[in-house]
């Protein structure tokens, strides 16, 4: 059997059906209720997922039904057998090819970790409402996890750093890749503008879109779902540019939803907002009127309205030049074929590790610190407001960037930052710009923007020196 889902909106819990019967599958859907309204009757260790999550879920369980259906295998009687119901399938004949067909497909081994977990899940499920089946998998094992606290700036708070984990023992752990830093996911600045610069030319849109991620330091499923365009029920208050410019409003809030359905806030300078109102929604190319008339005119007019219940009174921040609302697939496959033609490694999520650690490096040089400080006490400061502007629960996580920062001190990587722009005497100042043409274009717009933490912060002032074809 095979199944496609009906998706009802974000919020909702899609309609898995077998496309062969045309009959809803109760057991799918029944699990995607549990998980999200009660998932401690799955397990009691789980907590009810958010829509995002189960939105995930929803995929993963497809995807393992839909494998199944495909899968080629030799029963008990060595019989050769070509699909197999998932209540029939069985962990070693069913699910561990599975799992080894994702590794030869270049799968990451904690990429296939998530997706393991889910159906383990899913089959928790079927035997907790006593459905029949026959896949048993290994038992998980709990242990417990006690972060390392030595350099946590946060572990004279009421911040425990312990809790009881869930091993998967179905993939392989050795295999997993550990990083305590995002040294390999930033980006140097030149690369940064030459991709606004290609995204540009393809449509403003994604461009504006990386800046304001990078900018922000949002996940790119909360940029694209919650940016707001002017005021939202998410954020009442929210001023566009030009009442933020008259009333003199230099950083604002943006509230969002982020992973586990907790509304959180970043920040919005000014100077970030008046890139997206510049180069977007009053682009001279096609601004924001323009593609939302296309929205109400062309797109509300297609079977992907109405399958996501859009109506033209709908109005949604990120438009394509087509009038389509931009989901997060279309804006990373943007970024994705953008690394292609361009020969640089770029994902989305490279934004967001750029803009944090720069973020923590200017707090650095604000404050006259060196790379002796950054696990001076001093950075506490910074590392709490990093904390608050990713989202982040677990201190660790902010650690990294951190460690990002002295890593790339120690290896002498500075240059890569937008701040290693910033001469501090006329020796350093020939250093820098030697044999490095673009950094000497920018530097003296760079230089003059450190007065203001806003513009020193996005580096809008170069945007003005990127030629468009």
């Amino acid at each position: 059997m095979r199944i496609e889902l009906k998706h009802r909106g974000l919020a909702g819990i899609p309609i898995p059906y077998n496309i062969e019967l045309n009959e809803i599958e109760i057991n799918v859907l029944d699990f995607l209720i549990f998980r999200k309204k009660n998932s401690k009757f799955i397990y009691h260790k789980l907590k009810n997922a958010s829509s995002q999550t189960i939105q995930n879920d929803s995929q993963r369980v497809k995807y393992l039904i839909n494998l199944l259906a495909e899968q080629t295998y030799v029963d008990h009687d060595d019989n050769p057998v070509i699909g197999v119901h998932y209540c029939a399938a069985t962990y070693e004949n069913n699910m561990k090819p599975l799992i080894e067909l994702l590794r030869n497909r270049e799968w990451k081994e904690e990429s296939i970790e998530q997706y393991v977990k889910t159906w383990r899940n899913f089959y928790r499920f079927l035997t907790a409402t006593g459905v029949d089946h026959m896949m048993f998998m290994p038992d998980t094992i709990e242990e417990s996890i006690v972060e390392d606290q030595e350099g946590n700036f946060l572990s004279h708070t009421n911040y425990s750093g312990k809790f009881v984990g869930e091993k998967e023992t179905a993939i392989e752990e050795e295999l997993k890749e550990y990083k305590d830093d995002y040294v390999d996911s930033i980006i140097s600045m030149s690369d940064f503008w030459r991709l606004y610069q290609h995204l540009y030319a393809l449509d403003e849109v994604y461009a504006v879109m990386a800046f304001c991620e990078f900018s922000t330091l949002l996940r790119v499923s909360a940029l694209v779902r919650d940016f707001p365009l002017t005021r939202t029920k998410l954020n009442p208050h929210f001023k566009p540019f030009s009442a933020a410019t008259r009333d003199k409003i230099r950083m604002q809030d943006i509230s969002y939803i982020a992973k586990g359905g907790k509304i959180k806030k970043t920040k919005l300078s000014i100077s970030a907002h008046k890139i997206f109102n510049d180069e977007y929604i009053n682009s001279e190319l096609c601004n924001y009127e323009q593609r939302y008339k296309k929205y109400q005119n062309n797109y509300c007019k297609t079977k992907w309205a109405k399958k996501f219940n859009r109506t033209e009174q709908m109005r949604f921040c990120w438009l394509n030049k087509n009038g389509t609302p931009v989901s997060v697939r279309e804006y990373q496959a943007a970024l994705e074929n953008a690394a292609d033609e361009l020969g640089i490694k770029i994902h989305s999520h490279m934004m967001r590790h750029t803009g944090a650690t720069q973020l923590l490096w200017r707090y650095l040089k604000e404050h006259n610190l060196t790379a002796s400080h950054t696990n001076d006490l001093l950075v506490a400061d910074a590392h709490v407001m990093l904390q608050k502007l990713l989202g982040h629960i677990n201190v660790e996580t902010t650690r990294m960037y951190v460690r990002t920062v002295e890593r790339m001190i120690q290896a002498e990587k500075l240059s890569m930052l937008l701040n290693s722009a910033l001469s501090v005497s006329k020796k350093h100042h020939d250093e820098l710009i030697k044999n490095n043409k673009a950094l000497s274009n920018g530097l003296s717009s760079m230089e003059r923007a450190v007065q203001r933490f806003e513009e020193h912060m996005t580096g809008s002032n170069i945007l003005d020196k990127i030629k468009r074809n």
